[in-house]
Formats: structure tokens, C-alpha cells, sequence
């Protein structure tokens, strides 16, 4: 999914532990705060994109496929909050403290 390079394993880490709460909300029919965890992901992951950590496809894809794994039927919400957390994010680039990629 990501470009190779020296980044490449830490940021597939950092990916992994920003789609777990979305994962894990899967397991909660409800109460388990899925809106509020896809756009907290949904922004993080929009710092990511905008620090050249990933593409705002991978980013996308990512998140849609936690998202609709975890609740699936909810595309149009699911998408509007992925929009909305990622615009965010993208203004607000997340460095991770390596070079891009």
C-alpha cells in the first residue's frame, strides 16, 4: 500500500494503531463512539497526507475499509465523516519524527 522506504514501517504502525479503535467498534453494536473514532482516525490521518506520510488515497482506502467493516450499510455517513476529520487533518501535518517515506 505505501511507497518503500526508510519511513515505510513506522508509518504501516502508526497506521495499524489509528484503524484499531475503528476495528474495535466493530465488536460494539453500539455505544462504542464510531463517529467520534473515525474522525479522530480520519484526522490523523489527514496530518499524515499532509506530512507526505501517505497518499490521500491510502489514506482513504484505509479508512474506508475499517469503517465498513466495522459498520457496513454506512457508506454515506461513513464517507461525509472521512471528508470532513481528513480536511481537517491535512491542515494540521502530523511529522512522526523520520523524513517522508
Amino acid at each position: 500500500m505505501l511507497a518503500a522506504g526508510g519511513g515505510r514501517d513506522r508509518t504501516q504502525r502508526i497506521l495499524a494503531s489509528v484503524l484499531a479503535p475503528i476495528e474495535a467498534c466493530g465488536h460494539v453494536s453500539e455505544g462504542a463512539g464510531f463517529s467520534y473514532t473515525l474522525n479522530r482516525a480520519a484526522y490523523t490521518l489527514g496530518g499524515l497526507v499532509a506530512a507526505g506520510r501517505l497518499t490521500e488515497e491510502e489514506a482513504e482506502i484505509a479508512l474506508t475499509q475499517a469503517a465498513a467493516a466495522a459498520r457496513p450499510g454506512q457508506e454515506r455517513r461513513v464517507a461525509e465523516i472521512i471528508r470532513s476529520g481528513m480536511a481537517a487533518g491535512r491542515q494540521h501535518p502530523l511529522h512522526t519524527g523520520r523524513g517522508p517515506r
